[in-house]
């Protein structure tokens, strides 16, 4: 993995480090020593050709795959992402290339799944207010946060993703894919929506999502 560093501002802390990550499918190679270094408040756009093992990578991190070697370093504690609920326990976040939404079910519902706000029942009213907080923060155009997301478009399905994956106030977030049904201006305030958080963003096509980021990571598949 090479480093663009031209669009590099002055790092913040070191959040994630990864030193010789290597996944293996068999016999083939997905990723073969691969090192990076995010830090805060940094957009850390990771490009590379179809088949480069970006999505792999992603995986990895978010404990959807186990690595055959590796050493990651995450907030200054070397960690094993063992599964995704251990990654999200220590603040990582991930949107995948399918979003993973619930049709059948609102807006609201598909950001709390899972996470529910309960005082011995479901405190609807104060679920409401935070995803219509969220989708704001991201100029979501959804016309209301009641509408099932089978009547949603591509972009809006995207940012309800975005949104679930800020509701936990994650350290890192990664998005696999991230940008491809937004506009230039929805693209703008999904890189740019909270100075705090890290977003490493993968994917070779998207010339805004590169454009827009502080530094890129470019992967290869030699």
């Amino acid at each position: 993995m090479t480093d663009d560093s031209t669009k590099r501002l002055g790092p913040g802390k070191l959040v994630l480090s990864l030193r010789d990550v290597s996944k293996h499918f068999g016999a083939v190679s997905a990723l073969t020593d691969i090192e990076l270094d995010v830090h805060a408040s940094e957009v850390v756009a990771l490009v590379g050709d179809n088949g480069a093992g970006k999505s792999t990578l992603i995986k990895i991190l978010a404990g959807v795959h186990q690595p055959s070697s590796e050493t990651i370093t995450f907030d200054g504690n070397e960690v094993t992402l063992a599964n995704p609920a251990a990654a999200l326990d220590l603040g990582i976040a991930t949107v995948f290339q399918d979003l993973a939404l619930c049709e059948n079910l609102d807006v609201v519902a598909n950001i709390f799944l899972g996470r529910e706000m309960t005082a011995m029942r479901l405190d609807e009213m104060s679920m409401e207010m935070r995803a219509w907080t969220l989708l704001n923060e991201l100029s979501a155009r959804i016309p209301d946060v009641r509408d099932v997301v089978a009547s949603l478009s591509g972009g809006q399905r995207q940012i309800v993703a975005i949104a679930r994956s800020l509701l936990l106030d994650p350290k890192l977030i990664m998005l696999d894919e991230p940008t491809a049904a937004l506009d230039v201006a929805q693209t703008a305030e999904v890189l740019n929506l909270n100075q705090e958080l890290v977003a490493t963003i993968t994917g070779a096509t998207e010339n805004a999502v590169s454009r827009r980021a502080d530094r890129r990571a470019v992967q290869t598949n030699v």
